[in-house]
């Protein structure tokens, strides 16, 4: 399977019914639980009430510009992103899943938060001379690939997959997301590179509105998701 590095990762918990009337509660509660990641100084902005839900009004981002956390009416998302091209050294699904998991445990527990829903996001890149190729003999029969077929000679190529699954005792949507795409590796240098997205979540407010998962629910799930995740890479990439 292809040497894939990991760039972003996004933790995601949706509270429909959230009210923040106290901003600096809340951005003290996130620093007693994940000061040390996110940041201690967060900006906290001067939304009107009546602003849409889904306008963050508590942010938080680390010196070093990996992590970030927002808060929303709508949901909270923690975050860490890596330069697709950079060689240092980067965390793993696990180290980033046991931070959300600890972290949104708390979050929900401290705050009687009703959660209706939650997600991980992870994005992935390869950079390869033949990813375009990659793609292309993967995904596609050989005659739609050949001269005068659809995708011959293609410049850009992307796979969307959505699967909706029992998992672990949750309902999942699985968004699955394949490019072929130049990626910026210098100041005026780009590579081909493979860009996977896996987007893991549970049910919408539409699907399930009367959802409402405790504080052990969201524990358990940041904490085995990783697994899952790994599992649907070696289903789209292993031979």
């Amino acid at each position: 399977m292809l040497d894939f590095k990991s760039n972003k990762f996004l933790a995601s918990v949706f509270t429909p019914e959230l009210t923040i009337p106290s901003s600096l509660k809340f951005a003290n509660l996130v620093v007693s639980i994940i000061g040390k990641y996110v940041g201690e100084e967060p900006s906290i902005l001067p939304i009107p009430q009546n602003a849409p839900p889904e306008v963050p009004r508590i942010l938080f981002g680390s010196t070093d510009n990996k992590w970030g956390l927002n808060i929303s009416l709508q949901r909270t998302n923690l975050l860490y992103t890596v330069d697709p091209a950079s060689t240092k050294e980067r965390i793993s699904e696990e180290d980033f899943s046991s931070v959300a998991s600890m972290f949104f445990g708390e979050y929900q527990k401290k705050l009687s938060l009703r959660v209706q829903r939650f997600g991980f996001v992870t994005e992935r890149s390869w950079i390869g001379n033949n990813a375009l190729n990659y793609i292309l003999e993967r995904f596609c029969s050989k005659s739609q690939i050949s001269e005068n077929r659809p995708f011959y000679n293609a410049k850009r190529f992307e796979i969307h997959s959505l699967k909706k699954y029992p998992w672990e005792g949750f309902n999942i949507n699985s968004w699955v997301r394949i490019k072929f795409l130049p990626i910026k590796t210098g100041d005026d240098e780009t590579a081909p590179a493979i860009l996977v997205t896996n987007d893991l979540n549970t049910l919408s407010l539409n699907e399930a509105q009367d959802e409402n998962f405790s504080d052990g629910q969201i524990v358990k799930y940041f904490n085995e998701i990783p697994l899952e995740l790994k599992n649907i890479l070696r289903l789209y990439f292993e031979k």
